[in-house]
């Protein structure tokens, strides 16, 4: 019996349809680098050890101070922030995270809204050229084409990571707070939106000695009678020891909210660090272990800016997330983390 012509035309358009490649995509961010007043121990304690935490040290300015931070946006107006769904705010102080497949291009449409000249660029990421500052109250766009060479090798997983910052002077940038995640998934491997279909939950953590004495904002900060109403001095003694703060997110003391998972879920975890941490961190899981380079351990050396590894967690709880180093941790880098029972609801941070 013959087909009806226009059945027949139906099936060849969908096979055609089947075999065409792929359509790259064009990403858009609306990004501004914001300057707002952070609180690294917004609990006022010490979570872990349940223990309160002075106000200020002796010659320390407090918990709070001006930071400058990568913040999305709904569209180019900068009037409205986008909303960060319950079980991202444990990201603190990292900028989005910009997904992207490799064939897109990323398009960042950037704003500074501090009161120095910054700007956002990926590092690693080969085919971008070196972008310009961006002057306080300017607007810029940015243009990421990915290609095959910045997405995962053949022993890679889906995804790989890199670190985007403000490379107008990187170190005081960076301690400034300006930083965030830049996940690149394998062609064919992505979500929609960019993100790797074979991972249930992604997580991103920086770890960092955030140096305020060394933030591009520092002075801003001495200035600020609300933030130093001693009127410390920079040349004083003790100041840079007693400004810097190890942090998970921009939080010490485990005052970071609990990123949450269920049990079972294929998870990865985004591991960031700054130029600041030339000696690195020790990324370690109680309760839990994870899959780096092929090994699995419960701990990992983070030496570089951006590292990721893949968890499936199987024991319920809260556990904890911490830098073993010690000097690091006895100065407050500990959060944690919850694994929830695997028929529990999708997971969502908790304070």
């Amino acid at each position: 019996m013959r087909r009806p012509a226009s059945l027949a035309l139906a099936v060849l358009a969908s096979l055609a349809a089947f075999h065409q490649p792929a359509i790259a995509r064009e990403r858009v961010h609306f990004i501004a680098a914001d300057d707002v007043l952070w609180n690294y121990a917004p609990q006022t304690r010490d979570v872990i050890s349940g223990n309160p935490l002075r106000p200020e040290a002796a010659a320390q300015l407090g918990w709070t101070y001006h930071k400058a931070v990568y913040r999305a946006y709904t569209d180019a107006t900068f009037a409205s922030l986008a909303p960060i769904p319950p079980s991202e705010r444990y990201r603190g102080l990292v900028g989005p995270t910009i997904h992207a497949e490799v064939g897109d291009t990323v398009v960042v449409v950037f704003r500074n809204r501090t009161q120095v000249p910054v700007d956002i660029a990926p590092s690693g990421v080969a085919s971008i050229p070196k972008p310009a500052a961006v002057m306080p109250g300017s607007t810029r766009t940015f243009r990421w084409p990915v290609t095959a060479a910045d997405g995962p090798g053949a022993a890679d997983g889906s995804s790989v990571l890199f670190a985007y910052s403000s490379d107008v002077q990187q170190t005081p940038d960076e301690n400034a707070g300006l930083i965030g995640p830049l996940v690149i998934t394998r062609k064919g491997s992505a979500r929609a939106d960019g993100s790797p279909a074979d991972v249930d939950r992604e997580i991103t953590t920086l770890f960092s000695s955030q140096a305020e004495p060394r933030s591009a904002l520092v002075q801003e900060n001495v200035r600020d009678r609300a933030i130093n109403p001693k009127g410390i001095a920079p040349a004083s003694k003790t100041f840079f020891v007693d400004n810097v703060f190890p942090s998970i997110n921009g939080y010490v003391y485990g005052n970071m909210p609990l990123p949450q998972m269920r049990a079972h879920d294929r998870v990865r975890w985004y591991l960031l660090s700054t130029m600041n941490d030339i000696d690195g961190h020790a990324p370690t899981w109680d309760g839990q272990t994870v899959l780096y380079q092929g090994n699995r351990s419960d701990s990992i050396g983070l030496v570089t800016m951006h590292v990721l590894v893949d968890m499936v967690p199987d024991d319920p709880g809260i556990w904890l997330l911490k830098c073993s180093f010690n000097i690091h941790l006895a100065a407050g880098m500990e959060a944690r983390y919850e694994v929830e029972p695997r028929e529990s609801k999708a997971p969502a941070a908790k304070e």
